[in-house]
């Protein structure tokens, strides 16, 4: 019996030994010269002594110091020109690991891996550790500390902004309120002066007017004749034309109630329309010269 089985693997060994006999010419790498983390075409002509079947590994090694991306094997007559696209992860001449490529294991390939760190450095990969801080933490934590730390100087600035800004609205509101009101009284006495008589027109016309330039002159003209009004807009410096405009109107609601002139629906209405002109006018020049 043992005659039989020591010559049968005596048989098996040789032929084995026979299937794995090549050589290989032309080895070439794309590129030339190549580092750590590059991309390298690795291309040979494979020669063998008899036939062989070869054929992509379905699984390539993945031994961590290379990584294969893919491998093409094309026929040429009884040859074979083979391509290994790989990134390698480690400097230096290194072997790489036994391909199974049908009847063939392809071994004894090496490369060399050039690298842009001191050659006495040592080459053993360092062992991952986990990062003390997420990236970007430190930036992050001194962008918090430095909002903490200027924010009561944001809300002093803020809170002295909003003050300022309602300041002025509320003082504008209250310098263009006695305008306002007076205009108000217009529109309320152009409705009713129809159906009014001469002295309530008189009264809510002089009075409304005189109330309104009380406020602009800072000095109560409630009681004061045409010709006390005529002596202060002299001597406030307002434009001559305006001035004039002003005592005019007084003298023709005078002749109303001293020298018992009817006012007719068109000249209450022409007298309304002056009015609303003159204390425009009156308005424009107080913004241009500040508060009378």
């Amino acid at each position: 019996m043992r005659r039989i089985i020591l010559p049968l693997l005596l048989f098996l060994v040789a032929g084995a030994l026979s299937a794995q006999s090549y050589q290989i010419h032309n080895l070439r790498f794309i590129p030339p010269e190549y580092y750590v983390g590059d991309t390298v075409e690795m291309s040979f002509l494979l020669k063998t002594d008899q036939a062989v079947n070869l054929k992509v590994p379905e699984i390539f090694p993945t031994p961590g110091w290379i990584r294969f991306l893919s491998m093409d094997i094309e026929p040429r007559g009884v040859d074979y020109q083979i391509s290994i696209r790989l990134i390698p992860y480690y400097p230096g001449t290194r072997a790489l690991p036994p391909l199974e490529s049908g009847d063939l294991i392809l071994n004894d390939l090496k490369i060399f891996t050039s690298s842009i760190l001191d050659s006495g450095a040592s080459r053993e990969l360092s062992e991952i550790r986990s990062p003390l801080l997420i990236p970007g933490t430190r930036a992050v934590g001194a962008l918090i500390v430095s909002l903490l730390l200027s924010l009561p100087i944001i809300l002093i600035f803020l809170f002295k902004v909003i003050r300022s800004r309602t300041g002025k609205i509320i003082r504008t509101y209250k310098l263009n309120l006695p305008y306002r009101q007076f205009q108000r009284l217009i529109r309320r006495i152009r409705r009713t002066m129809v159906n009014m008589p001469e002295k309530d027109f008189y009264l809510s016309f002089t009075g409304g007017l005189k109330k309104y330039l009380s406020t602009r002159f800072h000095q109560d003209l409630t009681s004061s004749t045409t010709s006390e009004i005529e002596a202060l807009l002299i001597r406030s410096h307002i434009h001559e034309t305006l001035a004039l405009s002003l005592v005019n109107l007084f003298n023709r609601v005078d002749r109303v109630k001293f020298a018992g002139d009817k006012l007719l629906y068109s000249d209450r209405e022409q007298l309304l329309g002056e009015v609303e002109d003159v204390s425009l006018a009156l308005e424009e020049w107080r913004k241009k010269h500040a508060d009378l």
